[in-house]
């Protein structure tokens, strides 16, 4: 072989060999990500009559929460919590379901139109829209009243 066909496969070899360390890296990546958002949806329908998940978020306030988004069997619009329970004894999570009618829409909280996302989750056991912006900024509003609370 030339030395310039050396240099091609030599070349085209390392670049195949990086490309496959950059997906096997994103999928190892991406699996603890993948495994609560099955878990998550799988207990919200067993526990909470969810029908469909449309939304699955992490929110980290003062805990960290799993919340599921979508409709009950009863096609109404729900929100199911899902958290580690406060009694480390205990090895089922805490589920909580939230009738998203019974609260402040998202879209009409004064941070909404900067938002880069907005999550449900919990705050002092209290639900709570939490709101960041595109600079990482970050608000929490109550859930039933849209007062700001951080």
């Amino acid at each position: 072989m030339s030395l310039s066909t050396q240099l091609i496969i030599g070349f085209l070899s390392i670049v195949v060999a990086i490309m496959l360390v950059v997906i096997i890296t994103t999928n190892v990546a991406k699996k603890p990500y993948s495994i609560s958002r099955s878990r998550s949806i799988e207990i919200a329908k067993n526990k909470a009559n969810l029908e469909s998940a449309s939304v699955f978020d992490i929110v980290n306030t003062d805990q960290t929460v799993y919340s599921v988004r979508g409709k009950s069997k009863d096609k109404k619009d729900i929100a199911v919590l899902i958290s580690q329970p406060s009694d480390s004894g205990k090895k089922e999570p805490e589920v909580r379901v939230v009738d998203l009618t019974e609260g402040v829409a998202p879209d009409s909280l004064p941070a909404a139109k900067s938002a880069n996302y907005i999550r449900l989750g919990l705050y002092k056991n209290g639900e709570v829209w939490e709101v960041r912006d595109s600079s990482d900024n970050y608000k929490l509003y109550d859930f039933k009243t849209g007062e700001e609370l951080l």
